[in-house]
């Protein structure tokens, strides 16, 4: 019939419901008074008790997207409704739940990830190594306020870096890299929320910490910032150049699979992807949102708000977070990785050496590690 060509109405989009109210009501209502239950009753089990109970009430079963369902509930609240607290214990946070957040960079959670591909030089185009990612994640929007990738293991450096790239408006070094993006979000946090990594327990982010006003706590509760640079290190699988597929995350299933010989990326390359990788996830619908996506809260809380207070001395802030070293100051200058260093700029200090003790030097080395990008 020609009726049937007319345009119907949708029954909802990715991430929305597609039951009616009535099964919708069955499915939870079985879920929670079957599967959420000591019984510990299978998934086949709960699918055929919800088709049976839609039959009974002349209602069309769903399918087998049930499963999904069940996947997408709370493990915590799962695992305790099923096992009990005590086997839920090492699902939860150490810290236990974190109070909720509304404003701006007000807690930020920061992590370190492999990323799943392997550079090459940009001179001879070899393999060079696997680098790491260190993202961080505002928790009020869910934006990618800065990370910074790096070929060396995480340290305090790298910490240091990721939060510079945080700190800074990020235009100037979006048009170094050559993308034409929008990624407003920057500024200083106000409390950052990391794991027990030495990194996050150093002098240098103590220091700086102390320095800025930032508060770093270490309550282990969350993994947002690791999901979320997993996520944007391994996309290349899907949306990169396949030639840059490394999957030696999975041994398995990489199989005769050459990495080095594939290589192509180099490392300014790579950040160049992954700043449009952060350009699209601030465009793209977010479950933790409701559906809104982190650009758009990030608008309307800085319509509300303000914008939080940037930095414009980037060099500045970045030595505030690099790695400290103490020294006694001899007549003859300091000693640091072997090498005498002195200088008549010295002279006043040695004057008064005594009451000095030892003094705080930043390693020399931190001029050599590029800013990112």
């Amino acid at each position: 019939m020609a009726s049937d060509l007319l345009p119907g109405r949708s029954s909802g989009g990715r991430g929305g419901e597609r039951l009616s109210g009535e099964v919708e009501a069955i499915v939870r209502r079985v879920l929670r008074s079957r599967y959420l239950s000591r019984q510990r009753r299978s998934v086949a089990v709960i699918c055929r008790e919800i088709d049976r109970e839609c039959r009974m009430a002349g209602l069309r079963p769903p399918s087998r997207s049930v499963a999904r369902r069940i996947g997408k509930l709370d493990p915590v609240k799962a695992t305790t409704a099923r096992d009990g607290q005590n086997a839920a214990r090492s699902l939860r946070a150490a810290g236990g739940a974190a109070r909720p957040v509304e404003g701006l960079l007000e807690r930020v959670q920061m992590d370190h990830t492999p990323a799943d591909v392997i550079v090459v030089d940009e001179f001879h185009r070899l393999p060079i190594g696997r680098p790491y990612v260190t993202a961080a994640i505002d928790e009020a929007t869910w934006c990618v306020p800065g990370f910074v990738v790096t070929l060396e293991a995480p340290s305090a450096t790298s910490v240091g870096l990721c939060l510079a790239h945080m700190a800074i408006d990020k235009r100037a070094r979006l048009e170094r890299l050559g993308v034409a993006a929008v990624w407003p979000m920057s500024g200083k946090p106000r409390e950052m929320y990391v794991d027990n990594a030495s990194e996050f327990k150093s002098e240098a982010l103590r220091r700086g910490s102390e320095q800025h006003g930032h508060r770093c706590a270490v309550p282990a509760v969350g993994a947002a910032a690791y999901r979320w640079g997993d996520r944007a290190a391994g996309r290349h699988h899907d949306d990169g150049p396949r030639t840059a597929r490394d999957d030696v995350s999975d041994t398995r299933s990489r199989r005769d699979y050459d990495s080095d010989a594939k290589a192509v990326l180099t490392l300014a390359e790579l950040q160049r992807w992954m700043a449009l990788a952060v350009a699209c996830y601030h465009g793209e619908p977010h479950e933790g949102l409701g559906g809104r996506t982190p650009g758009g809260v990030w608008a309307e809380k800085v319509a509300a708000q303000g914008a939080p207070p940037t930095v414009t001395n980037e060099t500045a802030f970045l030595v505030d977070f690099l790695p400290v070293e103490r020294r006694s100051l001899r007549r003859t200058g300091f000693v640091l990785d072997h090498v005498q260093y002195d200088s008549d700029a010295l002279k006043p200090l040695i004057a008064c050496r005594d009451g000095l003790g030892k003094v705080v030097l930043r390693p020399p080395e931190w001029n050599s590690w590029p800013a990112f990008p």
